[in-house]
């Protein structure tokens, strides 16, 4: 001890000793570093930390939620989802460069090796996509590669099986399953599933180990719509409209069928058109909406309106007489002109020789407020608020812009612009009695288990005018089919009325109407006592066919014969027209009330919506929703008359359907079939089904996994080893 403690004389430690305590301190500052450290990583960096090892020992993989299915009224599947694979990337299992990972990839997916490259190294994180939904061939293909980190996701892609006949209305989505346009866009909310995910564990080499799953949030499915729109008449409106620019070499056109009692969309259809499989195949012009997003001065077609307040306010009666001027008219510092000549003429005559000269006198009287009046009641210069995306407002200047020439321009349906479905429901206004309506593309939201969840019903905007005031208009426009210049458009023994229009295009620069581009029109709805169709025909045209009464009109016929020959049940008036002036019920029964539709609705809502209307309501059986009335919808009933509403409660499906039969059916087809029934297919092999699990016709929950296996089923299971196959 005393060789530890030596001191030198004057008290002070020796340098051994100096050493010693150093060497002493030395280690303690190291344990409180090391002990510090230990704190700081446990405490403040713990987050951190945990992270980094969740990331090398689980991998979590997105799943999407199924989108819903759209169907048209009758319950025809419009767009559907396919089965399909989608191709991702663990990076952390990377054993190569992006380069070189790249470049294999690359003569497989059909995809130039330097998008893949800049794919990979641009999106942070682990996990990214590399190419989603395509075609399931590819799977196999992808998975020989072994590429470690390399994943084959199963997955699902929308696919419309009528291609072009619905494109404009049901639109498309993108690749990430989003609507972009049309239905797909409007109703996205309804339509877009839930997403989940899945969380599974890593080896220690970093390899996915499927069967140990960490966590799992399943996704939720989208819910189905219920369009208005019937395919059947789709059909007949698309293939007519086509014929039609082909033959006649017209730049573009639309046609759009409504139920003016109800305000729903029956059919809408433009050119040219689009294949919303492909929608990058089509130019974006195509892929327009023209229907609801161009505007264009409606010429003829809006002299409704004037006509309409000249009734409503009692100025003019039908068989009062104006002087046409004999075809050439100077108002106000320029010239009016009419196709052809005209002396003296009955106000009904006017609108059926479509004399824009007779037709500026008249609204003269109406006045400038007067006119603007009435052109804001019938809805113009306001959006309709169709439920598709991309409708423009139209143009109505206020009256504070209106020239001197502006009231007799807006009356024969210049200086003012409107879209195609804004016109369809002016003269909806006309066909139902006075009543302006929302336009409806959307008639029912059905939940995962098929059952109606919500239903839109007829929404009415407001009374444009009377019902006696409606009456004579559709006389006039009756008499504009039998007389005047819309006779293309008759149909032996069916009372239609109708309107032609030819205008001139604006010139793009704002200076004054170009002689060679037209805008030719004809609105028209039947049958004239009991309107169920009403059809807008508007073709964008050339000199040589501006005429309505020999594109538009006869076009509107073509259409309409299909639509009576499809829609037997029609009961159609068959009163052949006394000489000289257009058919029509007698005044007891025109003053009748027309019976709403009622069916779906809930019996409480429809047995108070009758009896205000001054019904008298019976119901029979039990339940909450309307099954059927007795007597149909759209009839002219008196005050009293009874009306029987038949009940019905909508069942509460049990989750569970029959396993449909696919075995001899293409992969594809098989696949289909599946995913029409809310099953999610697991395929082994390629080519035609020959083995199914569960078997055909067991009853199982919609949505779980059913195995198909085609005729190579060990080429497939060898191209996708164990653990390969979410």
């Amino acid at each position: 001890m005393a060789g530890r403690f030596n001191k030198k004389n004057n008290g002070s430690l020796v340098p051994n000793e100096l050493r010693f305590y150093g060497v002493e301190l030395g280690f303690f500052v190291f344990a409180a570093i090391i002990v510090l450290r230990l704190l700081f990583v446990q405490a403040w960096e713990q987050a951190r930390y945990k992270t980094m090892a969740k990331k090398q020992y689980i991998i979590e993989i997105p799943l999407e939620g199924q989108r819903g299915l759209i169907y048209d009224r009758n319950m025809t599947y419009l767009a559907l989802n396919e089965p399909c694979v989608s191709i991702a990337l663990d990076k952390n299992q990377m054993k190569a460069s992006a380069a070189a990972y790249a470049k294999k990839l690359a003569a497989v997916l059909d995809v130039p090796a330097s998008k893949l490259r800049r794919r990979i190294r641009s999106v942070r994180g682990n996990f990214v996509w590399l190419r989603r939904r395509i075609d399931v061939d590819y799977g196999p293909r992808v998975a020989a590669l072994n590429l470690p980190g390399i994943r084959v996701e199963r997955d699902t892609r929308r696919v419309y099986p009528h291609h072009e006949i619905v494109a404009h209305v049901l639109g498309f989505t993108d690749a990430d399953n989003r609507g972009i346009s049309g239905s797909e866009l409007k109703f996205n909310k309804f339509l877009a599933g839930q997403g989940g995910r899945v969380v599974i564990q890593r080896d220690g080499r970093g390899r996915a180990v499927p069967e140990v799953v960490v966590d799992r949030l399943d996704p939720v499915e989208g819910k189905s719509v219920v369009l208005t729109i019937d395919y059947i008449l789709q059909t007949i409106v698309v293939d007519e409209l086509r014929k039609t620019v082909a033959e006649l070499n017209i730049r573009s056109g639309s046609v759009v069928v409504c139920d003016p009692r109800t305000g729903e969309i029956l059919a809408l259809a433009n050119e040219p058109t689009f294949n919303p499989n492909a929608p990058a195949a089509s130019s974006l012009d195509a892929r327009r909406n023209r229907a609801v997003t161009d505007l264009y001065e409606p010429g003829s077609t809006f002299k409704i309106v004037p006509f309409a307040g000249l009734f409503e306010r009692k100025l003019k009666k039908a068989d009062d007489l104006v002087f046409c001027e004999n075809g050439s008219y100077r108002l106000n510092g320029r010239r009016l002109r009419d196709s052809s000549p005209n002396g003296w003429l009955m106000v009904a005559d006017v609108l059926a020789k479509s004399s824009n000269i007779g037709t500026a006198k008249l609204t003269l009287e109406l006045g400038k407020q007067g006119l603007y009046d009435f052109v804001r009641r019938f809805g113009f210069g306001v959006r309709s608020k169709i439920d598709l995306p991309g409708e423009a407002a139209g143009i109505v200047h206020p009256l504070a812009r209106w020239s001197s020439f502006t009231l007799p321009s807006v009356a024969i349906g210049q200086e003012i612009a409107c879209n195609a479905v804004q016109l369809t429901m002016a003269f909806a206004a006309i066909a139902n009695g006075g009543m302006l309506l929302q336009p409806k593309v959307l008639r029912a939201v059905q939940d995962v288990g098929g059952n109606l969840e919500s239903t839109v019903f007829p929404e009415t905007v407001r009374r444009v005018v009377s019902r006696k005031t409606a009456r004579q208009i559709t006389r006039l426009l009756e008499r504009v089919v039998e007389k005047g210049t819309g006779k293309a458009a008759r149909i032996p023994g069916v009372r239609i009325a109708g309107k032609t229009g030819t205008a001139q295009k604006p010139r793009a620069d704002g200076k004054g109407y170009s002689r060679t581009e037209f805008i030719s029109s004809f609105v028209g709805f039947f049958p004239a006592e009991n309107p169920h169709y009403l059809i807008l025909v508007k073709l964008d045209t050339d000199w040589q066919h501006q005429w309505a009464s020999t594109t538009a009109a006869p076009l509107f016929k073509r259409i309409a014969e299909k639509i009576l020959a499809y829609d037997r049940q029609l009961q159609i008036t068959q009163r052949q027209p006394e000489q000289g002036r257009p058919a029509r019920l007698p005044d007891e029964e025109m003053e009748g009330l027309v019976l709403p539709d009622m069916t779906y609705r809930r019996i409480t809502s429809a047995r108070e919506t009758l009896s205000s209307q001054g019904f008298n309501v019976k119901v029979e059986g039990s339940g909450s929703f309307v099954a059927k009335q007795v007597p149909e919808p759209g009839i002219h009933l008196q005050p009293g008359s009874k009306i029987t509403l038949y009940a019905f409660d909508m069942q509460r499906s049990d989750g569970f359907i029959r396993m449909p039969s696919v075995i001899g059916l293409s992969l594809r087809e098989a696949m289909n079939r599946l995913a029409i029934a809310s099953l999610v297919p697991v395929v082994y092999g390629h080519g035609k089904v020959v083995r199914q699990k569960p078997e055909a016709g067991a009853k199982v929950r919609a949505g779980i996994r059913s195995i198909l296996e085609c005729e190579a089923p060990e080429e497939f299971l060898a191209a996708f080893p164990a653990g390969r196959v979410q």
